[in-house]
């Protein structure tokens, strides 16, 4: 597989909800490709067609199966890179739901989704046309057709959750102006410190910390772009609000398992920067 991976732009209706919509897909039983995937606040839920799954501390296996069905898999947002390896024929759909995205298509809270010990979603099993659309979605060919069968599948599905308080919080975390506390911001949404907790978590599925200090590693590779001049580390730190120099490179740490520096020398941007991925050599 080439880094060449094209994102789709979901429709207008489904934007709120959805970030972007891409495809891996290879018809060669000896195609195999390594890559780490990084923490991210939004959330992907991938398909794949007649795949089996091996799941480990910080690394998840795709491999072609002749028996195994294959599945919905969510990347559970754990505090370290996943490393993802793909293994024989492969056909996959990724779709990355933006905040309180995939929260429209469930009935139940993401923490229970990000609490799941392995990253199954099994929880459209039991709705009797999610097989049926699965099935045809694997059946076509165009991506143009396969969006358009995965929206109509999810507007059917779509119930409306506002979380106004939730919303203001995570604009808060995401305000690099203002480096907020978490006493203050519960104090804006007139809630204890411990109802704040619970709420955000239920809604984000991590906890208020969590999501700032990821927001941050994500503002970072914002500020970082390919097409311009190179930045500064120190800059970039700087803007991202790592103001700590050796805060900034224990998060980066934490979070990629090497410092910025090695970081923003190794990985991947495709998509129109929307996906980073650092692919291992094999």
């Amino acid at each position: 597989m080439t880094n060449a991976i094209q994102t789709h732009e979901p429709s207008d209706k489904l934007k709120p909800f959805v970030l972007c919509y891409y495809f891996i897909k290879s018809e060669d039983p000896n195609f195999r490709s390594v890559h780490y995937s990084f923490p991210n606040t939004f959330t992907a839920l991938t398909l794949y067609k007649d795949s089996e799954f091996v799941f480990a501390e910080n690394y998840f296996l795709a491999k072609q199966s002749m028996v195994g069905k294959g599945g919905a898999i969510v990347q559970i947002r754990k505090q370290a890179p996943l490393l993802v390896d793909i293994m024989g024929k492969v056909d996959r759909v990724t779709i990355l739901f933006k905040d309180f995205g995939l929260n429209q298509f469930i009935p139940f809270s993401m923490e229970q989704v990000m609490s799941e010990q392995n990253g199954f979603f099994d929880h459209w099993n039991q709705d009797d046309q999610f097989q049926q659309y699965k099935d045809r979605l694997f059946s076509l060919e165009a991506h143009k057709e396969r969006i358009a069968l995965l929206e109509e599948f999810l507007w059917c599905r779509l119930v409306p959750r506002e979380y106004p308080l939730m919303r203001k919080a995570v604009a808060m975390l995401q305000d690099f102006d203002r480096d907020w506390k978490m006493e203050e911001i519960a104090q804006e949404l007139h809630l204890s410190l411990r109802s704040f907790n619970r709420l955000f978590k239920q809604a984000i599925g991590n906890t208020p910390i969590t999501y700032r200090r990821i927001a941050q590693f994500r503002y970072s590779l914002k500020r970082q772009s390919f097409q311009d001049q190179f930045q500064r580390l120190t800059d970039i730190g700087y803007q991202s609000h790592f103001y700590d120099q050796s805060y900034f490179n224990k998060v980066y740490k934490k979070l990629t398992g090497s410092n910025p520096k090695s970081f923003f020398q190794s990985i991947d941007r495709m998509g129109n920067d929307r996906l980073i991925f650092q692919y291992v050599k094999k």
